[in-house]
Protein backbone atom coordinates (compact mmCIF):
# COMPACT_ATOMS: atom_id res chain seq x y z
CA UNK A 1 0.00 0.00 0.00
CA UNK A 2 2.81 2.38 0.90
CA UNK A 3 4.53 1.66 -2.44
CA UNK A 4 1.32 2.54 -4.30
CA UNK A 5 1.05 5.86 -2.44
CA UNK A 6 4.69 6.67 -3.23
CA UNK A 7 4.16 5.72 -6.88
CA UNK A 8 1.05 7.88 -7.18
CA UNK A 9 2.82 10.78 -5.48
CA UNK A 10 5.76 10.52 -7.87
CA UNK A 11 3.40 10.34 -10.85
CA UNK A 12 1.50 13.41 -9.64
CA UNK A 13 4.77 15.30 -9.23
CA UNK A 14 5.85 14.32 -12.74
CA UNK A 15 2.55 15.57 -14.18
CA UNK A 16 2.88 18.86 -12.28
CA UNK A 17 6.47 19.40 -13.47
CA UNK A 18 5.53 18.60 -17.07
CA UNK A 19 2.55 20.97 -16.94
CA UNK A 20 4.54 23.80 -15.36
CA UNK A 21 7.31 23.36 -17.94
CA UNK A 22 4.81 23.63 -20.79
CA UNK A 23 3.29 26.74 -19.20
CA UNK A 24 6.73 28.29 -18.81
CA UNK A 25 7.55 27.67 -22.47
CA UNK A 26 4.27 29.25 -23.57
CA UNK A 27 4.80 32.20 -21.22
CA UNK A 28 8.28 32.75 -22.68
CA UNK A 29 6.85 32.54 -26.20
CA UNK A 30 4.14 35.06 -25.38
CA UNK A 31 6.71 37.37 -23.76
CA UNK A 32 8.67 37.26 -27.01
CA UNK A 33 5.43 38.05 -28.84
CA UNK A 34 4.98 41.16 -26.68
CA UNK A 35 8.49 42.34 -27.54
CA UNK A 36 7.77 41.81 -31.22
CA UNK A 37 4.48 43.74 -30.94
CA UNK A 38 6.41 46.67 -29.48
CA UNK A 39 9.22 46.38 -32.04
CA UNK A 40 6.78 46.36 -34.98
CA UNK A 41 4.73 49.18 -33.43
CA UNK A 42 1.44 47.33 -33.93
CA UNK A 43 -1.91 48.99 -33.37
CA UNK A 44 -4.05 47.61 -30.56
CA UNK A 45 -6.18 45.68 -33.07
CA UNK A 46 -3.07 44.19 -34.69
CA UNK A 47 -1.62 43.34 -31.26
CA UNK A 48 -4.74 41.39 -30.29
CA UNK A 49 -4.64 39.53 -33.62
CA UNK A 50 -0.92 38.79 -33.22
CA UNK A 51 -1.40 37.42 -29.69
CA UNK A 52 -4.23 35.16 -30.86
CA UNK A 53 -2.20 33.99 -33.87
CA UNK A 54 0.90 33.21 -31.82
CA UNK A 55 -1.05 31.42 -29.10
CA UNK A 56 -2.91 29.32 -31.67
CA UNK A 57 0.22 28.29 -33.55
CA UNK A 58 2.25 27.69 -30.37
CA UNK A 59 -0.30 25.06 -29.37
CA UNK A 60 -0.42 23.55 -32.87
CA UNK A 61 3.39 23.35 -33.12
CA UNK A 62 3.52 21.60 -29.74
CA UNK A 63 1.22 18.89 -31.10
CA UNK A 64 2.92 18.57 -34.50
CA UNK A 65 4.50 15.18 -35.07
CA UNK A 66 6.61 15.61 -38.17
CA UNK A 67 8.94 18.18 -39.73
CA UNK A 68 6.55 18.36 -42.70
CA UNK A 69 3.64 19.25 -40.43
CA UNK A 70 5.74 21.90 -38.67
CA UNK A 71 6.74 23.37 -42.05
CA UNK A 72 3.08 23.48 -43.12
CA UNK A 73 2.11 25.19 -39.86
CA UNK A 74 4.95 27.67 -40.25
CA UNK A 75 3.81 28.52 -43.77
CA UNK A 76 0.23 28.97 -42.56
CA UNK A 77 1.27 31.19 -39.66
CA UNK A 78 3.41 33.34 -41.98
CA UNK A 79 0.47 33.78 -44.37
CA UNK A 80 -1.79 34.81 -41.50
CA UNK A 81 0.84 37.20 -40.14
CA UNK A 82 1.11 38.83 -43.53
CA UNK A 83 -2.65 39.57 -43.43
CA UNK A 84 -2.30 41.30 -40.06
CA UNK A 85 0.76 43.44 -40.84
CA UNK A 86 1.30 46.33 -43.21
CA UNK A 87 3.96 45.90 -45.92
CA UNK A 88 6.46 47.94 -43.88
CA UNK A 89 5.72 45.96 -40.69
CA UNK A 90 6.00 42.66 -42.56
CA UNK A 91 9.41 43.60 -43.97
CA UNK A 92 10.54 44.61 -40.48
CA UNK A 93 9.14 41.30 -39.16
CA UNK A 94 11.05 39.28 -41.77
CA UNK A 95 14.27 41.08 -40.86
CA UNK A 96 13.61 40.34 -37.19
CA UNK A 97 12.96 36.65 -37.84
CA UNK A 98 16.08 36.37 -40.00
CA UNK A 99 18.21 37.91 -37.26
CA UNK A 100 16.59 35.74 -34.56
CA UNK A 101 17.26 32.57 -36.55
CA UNK A 102 20.84 33.51 -37.43
CA UNK A 103 23.01 33.28 -34.31
CA UNK A 104 25.84 35.21 -35.95
CA UNK A 105 23.68 38.27 -36.50
CA UNK A 106 23.77 41.30 -34.21
CA UNK A 107 20.81 41.61 -31.80
CA UNK A 108 18.33 44.32 -32.79
CA UNK A 109 19.20 46.62 -29.92
CA UNK A 110 22.97 46.67 -30.32
CA UNK A 111 25.22 48.71 -32.56
CA UNK A 112 28.40 46.70 -32.85
CA UNK A 113 31.14 47.24 -35.39
CA UNK A 114 32.60 44.14 -37.00
CA UNK A 115 36.01 43.09 -35.72
CA UNK A 116 38.75 42.91 -38.33
CA UNK A 117 40.53 39.59 -38.44
CA UNK A 118 44.30 39.71 -38.12
CA UNK A 119 45.94 38.42 -41.26
CA UNK A 120 48.33 35.49 -40.97
CA UNK A 121 51.16 37.39 -42.67
CA UNK A 122 51.35 40.23 -40.15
Amino acid sequence: MKAIKIGLTLFAMLVMVTFSSAQTEKEAHMEKTEKLITYLELSEKQAVQARELNSKYFDLFAKADSPEEKKRLNDESQAEARKILTEEQYKKYQDYVTKENNPTSVPLNQNVRPVKKASAGK
